[in-house]
């Protein structure tokens, strides 16, 4: 597989948080993650996603707004104008998100390499995490906790905390695998989200890995991300199923 994460991260280098957190919303709208008309949360949401302030917020959606790529207007709603014509203008000024390749792997594999990079990550993140990284991943549980009935935010906040965990685990291999791992399957994970107690549980589930974490314990560490990867796995193999 390739770590197509360091390719993409290693043009962000030297970049402003606004350009930064541009970056990394274009990226979620390049790998389906967020899609044509989703709503984005609104600027004090992404700041406590992303741990960033208002205006770093405001900045980086008036890069994203400049290439075609979200819809912008004062008293409305930001939503995603995800087409082909506005991709490829956005590949044309940014060819690096040209590298970021999705559902491109047999999901049983994908969730295999899952379990072996993410157990690995919760492990050495058990060890190094510090009391900054803790605060932001609380922050992220008590947010969650009122999305239960906003699946495309719910993934946001989602996709934010397993990064959190990944960038403890002091190896950037690991990081990057782990971010393409992430990607597989994004448009099933929508479907699932939308199920009924679906987000709720995946709540539970990112609890248990934090308490865990908390206690500095690598063996439930681990056990709690494995728990969890194996739930996503059968909920998103059922998924699939259900549209075959």
């Amino acid at each position: 597989m390739k770590n197509n994460a360091f390719l993409f991260e290693k043009a962000l280098k030297n970049k402003t948080k606004k350009d930064v957190l541009a970056g990394k919303i274009l990226e979620m709208i390049f790998t389906g993650l967020l899609q044509h008309d989703d709503v984005l949360p609104s600027e004090r949401e992404l700041g406590g996603m992303f741990s960033v302030s208002r205006e770093t917020v405001r900045g980086a959606l008036s890069i994203i707004s400049a290439y075609g790529l979200i819809s912008v207007s004062h008293g409305s709603k930001t939503r995603v104008v995800r087409n082909e014509q506005a991709l490829n203008r956005c590949i044309e000024l940014l060819p690096e998100l040209n590298t970021i390749e999705v559902n491109n792997y047999d999901v049983h594999s994908v969730f295999e390499s899952r379990r072996v990079v993410e157990s690995a990550i919760a492990r050495n993140a058990a060890l190094k995490i510090d009391e900054k990284g803790l605060k932001d991943l609380q922050k992220l549980l008590d947010q969650q906790e009122r999305l239960f009935n906003e699946p495309v935010h719910f993934q946001l906040s989602d996709k934010n905390f397993h990064k959190i965990i990944s960038e403890y685990s002091g190896n950037s291999i690991l990081v990057g695998y782990a971010e393409d791992l992430y990607r597989y399957g994004l448009n099933f994970r929508r479907v699932v989200m939308r199920r009924p107690g679906s987000i709720e549980q995946s709540y539970l589930e990112h609890v248990e890995i934090f308490k865990a974490l908390s206690e500095k314990n690598p063996d439930k560490a681990e056990n709690a991300m494995l728990n969890h990867i194996e739930s996503v796995y059968l909920t998103t193999i059922d998924a699939i199923d259900r549209v075959k």
